[in-house]
């Protein structure tokens, strides 16, 4: 059977839960390294709509700040894509509402519910295409071989005359750059470490010691 070339391109990564013969689960997500800045997608689908450049990032700029101003005073925030709201925490283990002062609550994030309707959109834009499975070693295989991530390191300090980068390990390794910041990141740390970490303009650069 040909090799499926269109439809929304997605892994496969063992889960935390197991199957009936042991095995762990399978699941699902789209192809890591797949994204798009605002300004990009803006860039790419403006012959749609009469668009000036930046005006979609501003109007974003200005939900934002709206919104957490409103947010601040404790409104949920109802939108065509979803609602936003304030997620709240406490700093302390209390079971006695009375012992509640107003510095026992923090903000932990913000909560995000989806619209019906952005995912019906989304699911109208997948249509009859569906999905395409992008058989690619998964991160959690290729972190437990170390001497593949050692041959990957040298590589790529060779390539770049003593120092590595996310980009660059990612690159030799085939982990997602997400992975590849993790794996760099645990080399820097511990009684031993074989690297360090050094920022360099907007840029973090790892060396051996």
């Amino acid at each position: 059977m040909p090799r499926k070339k269109d439809g929304m391109p997605f892994e496969v990564f063992p889960g935390p839960r197991k199957a009936a013969n042991g095995e762990k689960r399978l699941y699902a997500s789209p192809q890591s390294g797949m994204k798009k800045t605002l300004q990009e997608v803006e860039d790419f689908y403006s012959y749609k709509y009469s668009f000036r450049r930046g005006d979609l990032t501003r109007l974003f700029e200005a939900f934002q700040d709206i919104a957490s101003m409103a947010m601040s005073m404790g409104y949920r925030i109802e939108t065509p894509i979803g609602v936003f709201s304030p997620k709240l925490g406490m700093k302390r283990k209390l079971t006695n509402p009375d012992e509640v002062k107003h510095d026992d609550v923090r903000l932990q994030g913000v909560d995000y519910k989806c619209a019906k309707a952005f995912t019906k959109n989304l699911r109208s834009e997948i249509g009859h295409e569906g999905f395409r499975y992008v058989r690619q070693p998964a991160s959690s295989r290729i972190i437990l071989n170390q001497q593949h991530l050692e041959e990957a390191l040298q590589k790529s300090l060779k390539r770049n005359k003593g120092y590595t980068t996310v980009t660059s390990f990612a690159n030799y390794s085939g982990l997602t750059e997400y992975s590849a910041r993790k794996v760099l990141n645990k080399w820097c740390s511990g009684n031993n470490p074989k690297l360090q970490c050094t920022r360099v303009s907007r840029a973090m650069i790892y060396t051996e010691i």
